[in-house]
């Protein structure tokens, strides 16, 4: 892409503003994050990785850490962002590193000429998926490119909270303990922490844990529960108890608040005490008690965390301690009801 029209396009779609805008707001992990758009239908890809109301239309004054303004529909091809908010982390694409080091995404590095751009593009085909420039960024517009913008707001909001270890786990408050739920996808986190948070437990999240190392708690990670084809808690089969939830669905993933099922008290943080690994499932369900090893360091091995540029024996030993001072299972899942009464007679036993 020849650089006079990144620079072209940036001037013309940064000074002319949208007839029209919508805006949402969302607050997880002790964050703020809002989204103004001229984009209506971004705002289900917002839902779903972030919660929050409808969109409004207009703007939203309000104090955010992240603050995103997104422009889609000015030019054929081509949409633009802008980052603020009260937070000064650096806009430099390093969300995509985790794709690129490990090739494990659909992203790769773009080389481009002019001083002052940093771009990415769609790994194997050369094109331009993003491109930044201070706050700024352009991007491409396709039929995935709401679900691209929200796969990078997502890692930069994680990001923003630089003091924090995000793990793919859910997590909840259980006899006043934080207790995370730790295991690959599909193993059962989000519906047995459903189960759990329909018995009175806290519940903090389905499917992402913030931990921070510096006070040992767990901060609250709160967005739409996600499920899946299968057994669920009875409570969450039953009618709602607000009438007419708000639902999106996402690849075979319907995305529904926890509030809307059955009442749930506010969330709140809580010390991290257990970490118990899913095992998959089985007749009845099963805890037992471990000593933590190798396996299980690498198991955790976090989302983005405030280590992000540690060294390997640092991001190590930082698990290794969250292990040694937190009581370790590993958990064989039955029917969701049968095993969030197990998992509570259990805990409460200790």
């Amino acid at each position: 892409m020849a650089e006079a029209l990144l620079e072209r396009m940036r001037t013309v779609l940064s000074e002319h503003a949208p007839d029209k805008m919508y805006a949402a707001t969302a607050k997880m992990a002790g964050l703020r994050i809002t989204v103004e758009s001229d984009d209506r239908d971004l705002f289900d890809d917002f839902y779903v990785a972030f919660g929050g109301p409808e969109p409004k239309e207009g703007r939203i004054d309000i104090r955010s850490d992240v603050h995103v303004e997104v422009r889609a529909g000015l030019q054929p091809g081509f949409g633009w962002f802008c980052i603020s908010g009260a937070n000064d982390l650096v806009v430099d694409g390093r969300e995509f590193s985790f794709a690129i080091d490990r090739k494990q995404g659909p992203y790769e590095a773009l080389a481009v000429d002019e001083p002052g751009w940093t771009a990415f593009g769609f790994r194997d085909t050369g094109k331009l998926a993003f491109a930044f420039r201070d706050r700024e960024c352009l991007f491409t517009l396709g039929p995935y490119w709401r679900r691209s913008f929200i796969w990078f707001l997502f890692w930069r909001f994680l990001r923003t909270r630089s003091d924090a270890i995000f793990f793919h786990a859910s997590a909840l408050g259980i006899f006043g303990e934080g207790t995370i739920f730790a295991g690959p996808p599909g193993n059962g986190k989000s519906t047995t922490a459903v189960a759990l948070a329909a018995r009175g437990h806290n519940f903090l999240s389905d499917e992402v844990a913030c931990y921070l190392p510096a006070t040992g708690e767990l901060l609250p990670y709160r967005r739409p529960v996600g499920f899946k084809p299968g057994p669920r808690a009875a409570a969450a089969r039953d009618s709602p108890h607000r009438p007419t939830p708000r639902q999106v669905a996402r690849d075979g993933v319907l995305r529904i608040e926890i509030e809307t099922l059955f009442p749930v008290e506010p969330a709140q943080a809580w010390p991290l005490r257990r970490v118990v690994f899913l095992r998959g499932f089985a007749e009845k369900p099963l805890l037992e008690r471990i000593e933590p090893g190798r396996a299980e360091i690498v198991e955790l091995q976090p989302l983005m965390s405030s280590f992000l540029n540690a060294p390997h024996s640092q991001r190590v030993f930082e698990l290794t301690r969250l292990l040694s001072t937190s009581k370790v299972y590993k958990l064989h899942l039955g029917e969701p009801d049968e095993t969030a009464a197990y998992i509570e007679e259990a805990l409460g036993r200790e």
